[in-house]
């Protein structure tokens, strides 16, 4: 098994990736009901669901600000659109914009071969801003898509993806006038049940710089979810702490739980309580500017420092990141997972990102190797759906020898 080095490649996509999630498809707002998902088919004496093993959980949606230092330098001077497609002939070009039904003027310009740069295998093409604005959604998503069968055509690769209806939702509160809106949503399309953007330079070329910088605040959220345990008089107090206190702070806090417990209605006690230092310290939060190692902090280092007191800066080496994975960590399977437990995403061996299960499909996890990634949680699904364009992949749990005494079958490294 390898740390791929194309790591360094992959967290700029992952960079823009990592705020299409809120809204993911089928998952409504993000859950629409802020409880656990994993529910036992066998009810109590009381018509109860009994509580899964870590807890009847309450998902709170958040939308994770971009620390303001990102965004000092205002797009004075918007990269111009350049749309490239390669090793095509003129005719297959002249027939791809024909499909589209284009209405006039837009028809004319994207139908004239002059419009058109040829270097070497390749057309260029570079639209004025006005052009773009007046292709329809339908065959707006058909040309993106298109478009993204190019590496050159990074924009249209890696687009902003909203839930369908999602929408409204995400631009609230992001301060641009309603004109503006109307014109991100005019320059949206569909894409695979997902709403999708991906002309931020053209909006930055019919907009001030301000508006510009509105718009990547907005765009550049980082989706995440504050994750709490319900505690009422019903909460199997040793239950919970079985589960949450293998290892970390858990079981330090039985006082507190029990305390809990015993208000009538119940409380909620967020998860951070429980977890180690090193992720209770980070999770929400950047790399710090002054931190010297904070372009290394990637996926892999984060994940199997998650129980460390003193980040082992040793794991930015990738042979000891295998090493302290061959010598410390057993297979487990995924239908034994626990917390703590590191998930390790696969793709012909090679080791693409790394994060940290949690309970309920939850995992701790850091998107790329740079001081723009937060430290968040996810859902898997989520998680996956930003790996998706390196799919076939393969997901494998691996867990701490000092931890294989806890339920579940141990397998031996493949």
């Amino acid at each position: 098994m390898q740390f791929s080095h194309a790591l360094l490649v992959l967290s700029g996509m992952v960079l823009m990736a990592m705020v299409h999630f809120l809204f993911f498809p089928r998952t409504g707002h993000i859950w629409n009901v802020f409880s656990s998902s994993e529910k036992s088919a066998v009810q109590d004496v009381h018509g109860k669901e009994p509580a899964p093993r870590w807890g009847r959980l309450e998902y709170v949606p958040l939308a994770l600000d971009r620390p303001d230092d990102y965004f000092t330098n205002a797009m004075e001077r918007p990269v111009e659109p350049r749309w490239v497609l390669r090793n095509r002939s003129q005719q297959q070009i002249s027939q791809l914009f024909d499909s589209l039904n284009l209405t006039e003027p837009a028809r004319s310009f994207f139908l004239d071969p002059k419009n058109w740069e040829q270097v070497a295998d390749k057309f260029q093409i570079k639209p004025p801003p006005d052009m773009v604005v007046n292709i329809p959604s339908e065959a707006r998503g058909k040309l993106y898509t298109e478009l993204a069968t190019f590496p050159e055509n990074v924009p249209q690769r890696i687009p902003f993806t909203f839930r369908t209806n999602g929408f409204e939702e995400w631009f609230s509160e992001c301060g641009l006038t309603r004109e503006k809106i109307d014109l991100v949503r005019k320059l949206t399309y569909t894409k695979s049940e997902n709403l999708c953007f991906a002309d931020a330079s053209v909006f930055g070329q019919l907009s001030t710089p301000e508006e510009t910088t509105c718009l990547l605040k907005s765009l550049w959220r980082v989706s995440t979810f504050m994750l709490k345990i319900k505690v009422d008089p019903d909460t199997d107090i040793d239950a919970l702490l079985k589960y949450w206190g293998k290892i970390g702070p858990a079981q330090v806090y039985r006082p507190l739980l029990e305390s809990m417990s015993r208000i009538t209605n119940g409380s909620s006690i967020n998860i951070s309580y429980f977890l180690p230092q090193f992720a209770r310290l980070r999770l929400y939060t950047y790399p710090r500017a002054d931190d010297p190692y904070a372009v290394r902090e990637d996926c892999f280092w984060s994940s199997m420092n998650f129980f460390s007191e003193t980040p082992d800066n040793q794991l930015f080496d990738e042979r000891a990141k295998d090493q302290e994975l061959m010598n410390k960590y057993m297979r487990v399977k995924e239908t034994d997972r626990q917390f703590g437990d590191l998930l390790l995403l696969l793709a012909n061996k090679e080791a693409l990102h790394m994060c940290v299960y949690l309970a309920d499909d939850v995992v701790f996890t850091k998107n790329g190797a740079n001081t723009i990634q937060p430290w968040v949680l996810m859902k898997i699904p989520e998680m996956l759906g930003v790996y998706q364009r390196l799919r076939p992949f393969e997901i494998v749990y691996y867990r701490r020898k000092d931890l294989s005494t806890a339920t579940g079958t141990l397998m031996s490294l493949r």
